[in-house]
């Protein structure tokens, strides 16, 4: 597993509250902008997080300047500060990314003329905190195998879901009940990452396991709040990092101890597209804006079936 990036100790209560009152004026213009989008909690934790990091960096190195009098010279000063304590290529593409979203509204706005952001180079190269996994058909009968042997029905329906739908872990937390059609087998308009609406597909294996998880809360008295996939406790619904737990205890269950969240949405694309699935309908499912990035990211080649073809051709 490769290493998690390290933190960098930026936060400090007192020196927020002495920002540059300008700067603190856009800020709570954008945070209204993001709830009125209806951004996932988690999303607006992160925007936060690094925004304030930055906030404080400018205080403390820059004068503590208005975010709209810095040019991306100041800006790349604070990316390479990062850098150099450490924060690898994903985090700190997140951190620009947070940063040009930022810069992007108040463009949309029409406070500033252009976004600094776009003069600005993003990392070429990617650190992966998690191993990406592909589990094969083979991985994914035992799975379902070990998950009844295991008998925890919210377990099981998890990961038949996660897997069935290939949705982002965003979407799989905010699943509500009421957004389930049964008959056409659709979770209809839930909310994904960045204020999206989506919708998600599942198979005939998953509607069965759903209906026995609503009745298993309704036997057990679980409050769920209208969620799918909750706390048995408190009925809250489930975070990523739960999610990431159980996917371990999964992982441990069929020998990849490397599993976590977002292999489902992987392993789920790359058996539709050995069994013959067009790209098309792959990228769809998956809720992709293009094929670009079904293909790089999403899809392994073939490789039984490449060396097929190449042997046709021998020399």
């Amino acid at each position: 597993m490769a290493e998690i990036s390290p933190k960098i100790h930026f936060y400090n209560a007192e020196k927020l509250k002495n920002i540059n009152p300008e700067t603190i004026k856009l800020w709570n213009k954008y945070k209204m902008d993001m709830s009125l989008r209806e951004l996932s909690e988690r999303t607006v934790s992160g925007y936060t997080n690094d925004l304030e990091h930055w906030f404080i960096y400018i205080y403390d190195n820059q004068d503590n300047q208005c975010i709209t009098e810095l040019d991306e010279d100041e800006i790349s000063e604070f990316l390479f500060y990062c850098k150099q304590n450490g924060n690898n290529s994903r985090r700190m593409k997140r951190r620009m990314s947070s940063i040009s979203a930022f810069y992007k509204f108040l463009h949309k706005k029409r406070i500033i003329k252009e976004n600094p952001m776009d003069f600005i180079s993003r990392p070429t190269k990617d650190i992966d905190i998690l191993k990406q996994t592909f589990l094969t058909q083979e991985q994914v009968d035992k799975m379902r195998e070990k998950l009844i042997e295991h008998g925890d029905i919210l377990l099981q329906t998890y990961a038949m879901f996660s897997l069935s739908t290939m949705a982002r872990v965003h979407a799989v937390a905010n699943v509500k009940w009421g957004q389930i059609d049964f008959e056409q087998r659709v979770c209809n308009d839930v909310l994904e990452k960045e204020g999206k609406y989506v919708t998600l597909y599942f198979s005939q294996e998953v509607k069965d396991l759903l209906l026995e998880l609503k009745q298993y809360y309704i036997n057990n008295k679980i409050e769920t709040n209208g969620y799918v996939f909750v706390n048995k406790d408190t009925g809250k619904p489930m975070t990523t990092s739960t999610f990431d737990s159980w996917c371990k205890t999964i992982g441990n269950m069929i020998g990849v101890p490397t599993l976590h969240a977002h292999d489902f949405r992987h392993s789920g694309s790359q058996l539709m597209k050995l069994k013959g699935a067009k790209i098309e309908t792959i990228s769809s499912l998956l809720n992709h804006s293009g094929l670009d990035v079904t293909r790089k990211f999403y899809l392994r080649p073939d490789k039984a079936k490449i060396q097929a073809e190449k042997d046709k051709f021998q020399f």
